[in-house]
């Protein structure tokens, strides 16, 4: 995923979410614990890091999600996380289907699909939160500055502008 893509897609979670939250679009997204094999996916992950030779002294403090799952500790909605989470499971999908596409040994491949199917699952649990993603997606490109978009908009200012209003905090 490119820079401008993942600026694009955060900048649409922080700036869109809240906003559905409050409209009271995400209400009631309530998930199941998902069950999987805790030590084999461990163990994959274990052979992995091995392979691709991440632990040493050069990856201490090297992250990409920390910093967000940091954050959650005490403060966010539940749906919100969960936008985010569908959204980092779906970047690690890509990552393990790259490293599974490069390698040229069976028995990494083996792993990564192995791992590949948790995160699959995992994520079906989202669905909700993945079609909400693409939602948010198709209104950050909506072309503000068309004038037939605007006069669509503006007949429907009132509508949205009640429905926030009206939503409980």
């Amino acid at each position: 995923m490119t820079r401008q893509k993942m600026d694009s897609w955060l900048h649409i979670m922080l700036i869109c979410g809240p906003l559905l939250v409050s409209l009271g679009v995400t209400d009631g997204f309530h998930h199941q614990r998902f069950k999987y094999d805790n030590e084999l996916l461990n163990a994959n992950i274990s052979k992995l890091q091995l392979h691709y030779n991440t632990n040493g002294a050069e990856w201490v403090g090297r992250s990409v999600f920390a910093q967000f799952l940091q954050q959650w500790s005490s403060k966010g909605s539940c749906t919100c996380q969960s936008m985010m989470l569908e959204g980092m499971l779906k970047i690690y999908e890509e990552v393990f289907r790259d490293m599974k596409n490069k390698s040229e040994k069976k028995e990494v491949k083996d792993r990564v699909e192995g791992i590949m199917t948790e995160v699959k699952n995992l994520r079906h649990k989202y669905s909700e939160e993945n079609k909400l993603l693409r939602d948010l997606q198709d209104i950050h490109l909506i072309k503000v500055k068309n004038g037939t978009v605007q006069g669509a908009l503006l007949n429907e200012f009132l509508m949205v502008f009640n429905k926030a209003n009206n939503v409980k905090h």
